[in-house]
């Protein structure tokens, strides 16, 4: 049996225009032609064109159809592997994607319907996101945002008071905000000093990776001139991959610890007394966390205090109370909290 043109578009699902174009291009021409000249399609022509439709639904372009059919083209096999690559890669493009309105669609909901602006902003700033860091990245920067924003807020307001009053980044009284500014950036990018290195330096290039509210560039700048002494002191005791295995602590575990410690110490507790000692025991599980829980780094970190008056100058807790619970860790008041019991 043998289909005219219009018999085989209507049995195929294609276009009479679709099987002229095969013709044109030699990619299915008829076997055969009627006395009037029509075209006939056989059994073969009829088996070459399921060929085509299920190379086609591969994803092939005509060209590489027409060669794989004349056995000029790669072996069949390895082109339907480099397709699944290619799908591969457009289904994880279409996740991220996915994803990223999925936290656009998250950062949205409380505030109810957004003008077109807005989204238009925010669409903006996932694109720049997205040309650096993956999707796993880009939940972390969105996610963990909501856990130190308010934090952020507070911060800048304090830096921005210090800059106002002509205070030089070099002033030990930046050191405090200098520490929490590095510490809430540790925390907030998961301690990934690859991700904090690309953060900053992405921060610094694209315009459009500042919203409303973010830190201007002059204090940005501020920041980093109070920081890079702070910086250099770290690195005078420990090396840059020590540094990398440091871990961020909750600024409440730091805060309850502050309290603790004012009160014995403004009650006249001795350094040499179980109680002390109970928070000396405190201060270095803090240490403990804040090193990644490697045990061999907690003197070192002991050593940099102690040497390091920029480094106590920005401490989570006040140099007094450093000085107090280093005197409750000291061997003799450990001696003297043992024969008490």
């Amino acid at each position: 049996m043998q289909l005219k043109v219009g018999d085989l578009a209507r049995r195929s699902g294609l276009t009479v225009r679709t099987l002229h174009h095969f013709d044109q291009i030699g990619l299915l021409s008829p076997s055969a032609r009627s006395p009037a000249g029509y075209r006939l399609y056989g059994r073969e022509d009829v088996a070459r064109l399921h060929s085509i439709q299920a190379l086609r639904h591969l994803g092939l372009p005509l060209k590489q159809i027409a060669a794989l059919l004349a056995g000029d083209g790669e072996p069949l096999p390895q082109t339907v592997a480099r397709q699944i690559r290619a799908l591969d890669h457009e289904i994880a493009q279409a996740t991220a994607l996915r994803t990223r309105l999925a936290l656009l669609m998250d950062k949205f909901s409380a505030g109810g319907q957004p003008e077109m602006g807005d989204w238009l902003d925010s669409l903006a700033l996932m694109a720049t996101y997205a040309r650096y860091f993956s999707t796993d990245e880009i939940r972390t920067i969105v996610g963990n945002w909501q856990a130190v924003g308010d934090d952020w807020a507070a911060l800048l307001a304090q830096v921005r008071a210090l800059m106002d009053q002509g205070v030089p980044p070099t002033d030990l009284r930046v050191q405090p905000l200098a520490h929490q500014w590095m510490a809430l950036i540790h925390h907030w990018l998961g301690g990934d000093f690859d991700l904090i290195d690309r953060w900053g330096r992405m921060y610094l290039q694209e315009p459009t990776a500042r919203p409303d509210g973010a830190p201007a560039l002059d204090m940005v700048r501020y920041i980093e001139q109070a920081t890079a002494p702070r910086l250099a002191a770290w690195l005078r005791h420990f090396t840059l991959d020590e540094l990398r295995r440091f871990r961020p602590v909750g600024a409440s575990a730091w805060a309850a610890l502050a309290a603790d410690t004012a009160r014995l110490m403004v009650a006249g507790v001795p350094p040499a007394s179980a109680r002390a000692a109970a928070l000396a025991d405190r201060l270095r599980d803090l240490f403990h966390q804040t090193v990644g829980q490697a045990a061999d780094l907690v003197p070192t970190m002991d050593a940099a205090l102690a040497a390091e008056p920029l480094l106590r100058a920005g401490a989570p807790l006040p140099p007094d109370a450093l000085a107090y619970l280093a005197a409750a860790s000291a061997p003799a008041a450990r001696r003297a909290v043992t024969r008490s019991r």
